[in-house]
């Protein structure tokens, strides 16, 4: 069972949402996360937010249909990062996020911090739009080409130490990666899978296609 949250940031297209979409997942609308889910006719289990940008005819519609929780509007935490302590309570095995991206980057770089909350889990966590698939990794691994044929990778928090990449156009070795470094923007598979080590630190992956 997958945990889906759904926030206010851009809204994917209907078919690329419901391509994840499995029963039994636990769907949470964070705010006007609700307003895509009404759109599409997709019912969350939870919605919560302070419901500053939810209209109440959205509002309405959901009461009675989901569990609703509402937020004082002054308050130390956002509303996806409430959708995702919430989704924990259900033993979720991964997350997804979407409505995460957008033109509030300030959201964005927050929502990396609740994929390091899964990782910490031992759970898998994605940000996903129409345009990438965004997650993180602590340790070694295959990555497979699932999403879009480019893949770009960046430190986070701090440098990564003995990068190495097999298995894509360009190759690296022992390199030490830092947030920020150009260099490792833009890869590319050539086959189905690459191989991706490191001696330290956490990994953002970002698959991305046109």
């Amino acid at each position: 069972m997958k945990a889906i949250i759904v926030s206010g940031g851009e809204s994917p297209k209907r078919e690329l949402f419901t391509s994840y979409v499995e029963p039994g997942d636990v769907i949470i609308a964070a705010d006007s996360g609700g307003e895509f889910l009404k759109e599409i006719g997709i019912m969350p289990d939870v919605l919560l937010g302070d419901f500053d940008s939810l209209s109440e005819e959205t509002l309405e519609y959901l009461k009675g249909r989901c569990e609703i929780i509402r937020f004082d509007a002054v308050k130390d935490f956002t509303d996806t990062e409430a959708a995702y302590l919430k989704a924990r309570e259900y033993s979720p095995e991964s997350y997804l996020f979407f409505g995460c991206t957008g033109v509030r980057l300030d959201h964005f770089l927050g929502n990396l911090g609740l994929l390091e909350e899964a990782l910490s889990e031992g759970k898998e966590a994605f940000i996903i739009d129409g345009y990438n698939k965004i997650g993180l990794m602590n340790r070694p691994g295959v990555i497979t080409r699932d999403f879009g044929d480019f893949i770009s990778f960046q430190a986070f928090r701090g440098d990564v130490e003995g990068f190495t990449i097999k298995g894509a156009r360009y190759p690296l070795h022992d390199y030490r990666l830092r947030m920020g470094d150009p260099r490792t923007v833009s890869n590319e598979f050539v086959g189905d899978t690459m191989e991706v080590s490191f001696k330290s630190g956490i990994v953002i992956v970002m698959k991305s296609r046109d």
